[in-house]
């Protein structure tokens, strides 16, 4: 019995709770440091995200606007200095796939990025840079970048059930 319970951990993707962290964070959100030009071409949506404070591993705010039908582009802004820290892609789209074996980019269900306050895992669901490798891809979040843990590759619709 031990073996098949090894092999299911073993096989576990990563969990938000293996990456807790206390939000003690209560202060205003430090306005955006626009540093780069790609910075200050999204500025506004930049701005606006971050003003809305922290929501990512404590004092960090993942901003997210969108860049045409199934895209998004994000940033993750540290709260307490403004610093801005690029995101593990340029680009996130998704097609019509099945992530983590079960939700389609169409279900009602689906989101592109589940992060938690609480928790410095970012989970990333779709084809980054417009590529062809869609998958879930579960990132930590190191303070200054996201280090990739673990990717299950994205699912034809037809193979959902298998």
């Amino acid at each position: 019995m031990v073996l098949p319970l090894l092999l299911f951990l073993a096989a576990a993707t990563p969990a938000f709770e293996q990456f807790h962290v206390d939000a003690k964070f209560t202060g205003k959100p430090a306005a955006p440091v626009l540093k780069t030009s790609r910075d200050r071409s999204f500025r506004t949506m930049i701005r606006t995200g971050a003003a809305d404070g922290p929501d990512f591993a404590d004092h960090f705010t993942i901003v997210q606007w969108g860049c045409g039908a199934g895209c998004v582009q994000m940033v993750t802004v540290d709260a307490a200095n403004g610093t801005i820290y690029n995101a593990p892609f340029k680009t996130l789209d998704w097609q019509l796939v099945k992530y983590d074996g079960r939700l389609a980019s169409n279900d009602d269900k689906f989101e592109a990025l589940v992060y938690k306050r609480d928790s410095r895992l970012l989970v990333v669901r779709g084809c980054p840079d417009e590529g062809t490798a869609c998958a879930t891809f579960y990132y930590e979040w190191t303070g200054a970048q996201f280090k990739l843990l673990d990717k299950v590759p994205a699912k034809p619709m037809e193979e959902s059930g298998k």
